[in-house]
């Protein structure tokens, strides 16, 4: 798929050039998939967790829990679109079923995982398991609300994101504290500069 992607296009892409490319009948594809969006998302979130490795490397030095997620929300809202094998499904305009594929279990249980792989004191931030799966959901509908409609982010989303998302991230450990945030342990350091 991802090579029919390279040479034709995510819109010209069709069972017929992903058979052709593997040098089998269409008839073997559909044993696989039930029909090309299908296809595309399976993909798209096989490339989404490449995407997800090489931006936890790239924010692997951050310490702050609230830049760190502004970080990371800002680099996906950027880059995605430009990823043709993870945004291709946005970019191809099969956005409309991806719904509820986005907040599947299994994709809500994939973004809990990145989400515990990132340098973040979960517990120390308030943060059980169901509450970090209430965050992945949270995370995975604000980036699909940014990328069903890419258009309409004009200039660096990391303010927006900084003003929305520290509240939502710090609301555990004022829950669980009654009062101020639950400190995590690691000094806050001077707002770091995006790259």
């Amino acid at each position: 798929m991802i090579r029919c992607v390279d040479r034709y296009g995510a819109r010209k892409t069709g069972f017929t050039q992903v058979a052709e490319e593997l040098g089998v009948t269409r008839a073997t594809v559909y044993r696989y998939y039930r029909n090309i969006e299908e296809l595309i998302r399976a993909t798209g979130f096989a490339a989404a967790a490449d995407f997800e490795a090489r931006m936890a490397a790239d924010i692997e030095d951050l310490t702050d829990p609230v830049h760190i997620i502004v970080e990371v929300f800002a680099r996906a809202v950027e880059q995605l679109p430009r990823e043709p094998h993870v945004g291709m499904v946005f970019i191809a305009g099969h956005a409309g079923g991806l719904g509820s594929d986005i907040l599947s279990p299994g994709a809500l249980a994939e973004m809990r995982t990145f989400l515990r792989r990132l340098n973040i004191d979960w517990a120390a931030l308030g943060y059980d398991d169901d509450e970090l799966g209430s965050l992945a959901e949270l995370f995975m509908r604000l980036l699909y609300s940014y990328l069903s409609v890419p258009e309409a982010t004009i200039g660096d989303p990391r303010p927006f994101l900084r003003r929305w998302l520290q509240p939502s991230l710090l609301a555990a450990s004022q829950r669980t504290s009654g009062g101020d945030p639950v400190p995590t342990g690691r000094p806050a350091p001077t707002p770091e500069p995006h790259p």
